[in-house]
């Protein structure tokens, strides 16, 4: 049993193939219009260092603690002269009487100064006053390459008598140190059959990360018993991580064909990396495999040597029961469609899954088929909106606005009438509803589609049970309905739900915001006062009032004085003035 987290950090540990490009749903009326970006900047009282360096100096050592912490994490933060305490911070990380919690809390605060001109004090310390400080200190003297150090961890990895965490330490210091000299200790850490598993996988890795050849007799001393444990199968695995010789090589691919996941994963990684040709043959059989992960993999093999075939045997995993497979092909394939030959294959491919009955595939191949662009999908959406799985039906409506086919509208606006009146029936219902409503909305907006209207009309009134963004997003669709010809009735409503905050409830923020993105966009300038009026109000960045600055000037033509920088802090310094003026927190 001990075994089993140590594999499962193993495969969780595996690198993912970061997406060049994500393709995933969103709301048009969130990024059009384009508001202003808010400006944020740091907040140094110069007050504080005195009080923080005042309590550092007392006696008390939970005094002492509490200021150390502070200064670690205001340096952290920027917060400009925290070196003036690194004095009084050695005098108590080397006082033989500082309690533990307060000279753990100066060596920390002496790293995050990066005080390594005292590299020789740290080290002295950190190997005098027990574990707790070495599992602190060791790394950062381990980056700092503090060469008597580097003897003490060889030292501890041939010694008998010595923690599990501390010999842990060594044998990721010894990595960090780049010390070749520590591999003969690795490898027999690596083959005593009865060490702890952790720890021989540990061993390995480094040794692997050590060495760039020579390794090959290890890995069959490893693998060459009967009924080879799992646990030197790995091990076996990961001495090659910077090896490239056709013997390691073989012995990667057979690896990679293993009945166990975690080393197929574990030897699919390795070769991939060296040359993706050399897992091609491997792939078909391991993006069949039950695990995610020796699937995913198995797809970056054709990823990265793509032929029209194997295109198509990669649309099939866009119905992958695991999200993070299914999203990094989708992203993949849209990159290959770039290229004619692969995208000739490709949209057919995507049409059958779309036409499929699994609503992962649906789902997937709407958000690929939508981002292509290709319209031939349009009457398939219209058919999914009609799906019994709510990521289906709103990857639908959203495809159907991204496809933009004016024959679809009369389907879209019937589809928007039926949800509205089970709302009307049923006010509470789940926000999928609520999302799929608004990019029906939206999609009639951008088109300018006047029979939706009068349902858009409805939306106007303070009704929570329609949904805070469906009645924002038939507002913002009201906007493109009367793109610069203003409906004065229409204005007139919109004013007064911008300006509903003191009723009870007050009108949704989003409401509002939409409110007054519909009003600019008309050019009712006839609403100018009203908006001056609250942009007179208006505080800072709130999105209200990056939505009445918008409008104003839409409607004026006239510039406003650029907002003053948001100033920002820590939520809550150690010590600071009584007559602080309190500022942001940090977000």
């Amino acid at each position: 049993m001990r075994l089993i987290p140590v594999l499962l950090l193993i495969c969780l540990l595996q690198p993912i193939t970061a997406r060049a490009e994500e393709i995933r749903a969103s709301f048009a009326m969130d990024e059009d219009p384009q508001f202003l970006v808010e400006t944020r900047v740091k907040f140094f009282s110069p007050a504080y260092r005195p009080l923080w360096l005042e309590a550092l100096a007392r006696s008390e050592a939970d005094l002492q603690r509490q200021a150390a912490e502070t200064i670690a994490q205001a340096h952290e933060f920027g917060f400009p002269g925290m070196a003036e305490a690194r004095p009084r911070l050695l005098e108590i990380l080397t006082a033989e009487k500082s309690h533990p919690t307060a000279r753990f809390a100066a060596a920390r605060a002496l790293i995050a100064l990066d005080a390594r001109d005292s590299v020789q004090t740290l080290f002295e310390t950190s190997q005098k006053y027990g574990a707790d400080l070495r599992q602190l200190l060791e790394p950062k003297l381990g980056v700092w390459k503090y060469p008597p150090l580097g003897e003490v961890w060889r030292s501890r990895l041939s010694s008998q008598n010595v923690r599990l965490r501390e010999l842990m330490l060594a044998i990721e210091g010894v990595t960090q140190m780049e010390d070749g000299d520590a591999v003969p200790s690795l490898l027999k850490i690596v083959h005593d059959a009865y060490g702890s598993p952790a720890v021989r996988l540990a061993a390995a890795r480094a040794a692997g990360n050590l060495r760039e050849s020579g390794l090959e007799s290890d890995a069959d001393q490893l693998i060459g018993v009967a009924d080879v444990p799992i646990l030197n199968r790995l091990c076996a695995g990961l001495l090659f991580a910077r090896h490239s010789s056709a013997a390691s090589n073989a012995t990667l691919q057979k690896l990679a064909q293993d009945r166990e996941p975690s080393v197929v994963a574990m030897a699919l990684t390795r070769l991939l990396k060296i040359d993706p040709e050399l897992v091609v043959l491997l792939a078909d059989v391991a993006m069949q495999n039950p695990d995610p992960k020796v699937r995913q993999l198995g797809s970056e093999a054709y990823i990265a040597r793509p032929n029209p075939d194997r295109v198509v045997s990669l649309v099939r995993l866009l119905d992958d029961v695991h999200p993070q497979v299914r999203g990094a092909v989708r992203d993949a394939l849209f990159v290959l469609s770039k290229r004619p030959e692969f995208d000739s294959v490709l949209r057919p491919a995507c049409m059958k899954v779309l036409a499929g009955e699994s609503w992962r595939g649906q789902e997937q191949a709407t958000l690929l088929l939508a981002r292509l662009d290709h319209k031939a999908a349009a009457p398939r959406l219209v058919q999914l909106l009609e799906s019994p799985r709510d990521e289906v039906l709103m990857t639908a409506a959203w495809g159907l606005q991204k496809l933009a086919v004016p024959e679809t509208l009369p389907a879209i606006l019937d589809k928007a009438q039926r949800q509205t009146a089970i709302r009307e029936a049923t006010p509470v219902q789940p926000i999928s509803l609520d999302y799929q409503v608004v990019y029906l909305f939206e999609t009639m907006g951008l088109m300018k589609y006047a029979p939706a209207e009068p349902l858009l009309r409805k939306h106007v009134p303070k009704n929570f049970g329609y949904g805070e963004y469906s009645r924002g997003a038939a507002i913002w669709a009201l906007g493109y309905l009367y793109l610069d010809h203003p409906d004065e009735g229409l204005a007139k409503s919109l004013a007064e739900r911008m300006a509903d905050t003191q009723s009870i409830p007050p009108e949704t923020v989003h409401v509002q915001i939409m409110s007054a993105v519909a009003i600019g966009r008309m050019q009712a300038k006839s609403q100018t006062p009203a908006v001056k009026t609250l942009l007179g109000a208006g505080q800072g960045f709130s999105h209200v009032n990056q939505a009445l600055r918008w409008t104003y000037i839409r409607l004026t033509g006239e510039s406003l004085p650029a907002i003053l920088p948001t100033r920002y802090s820590k939520s809550a310094w150690f010590l600071v003035p009584l007559d602080e003026q309190p500022v942001d927190a940090t977000p």
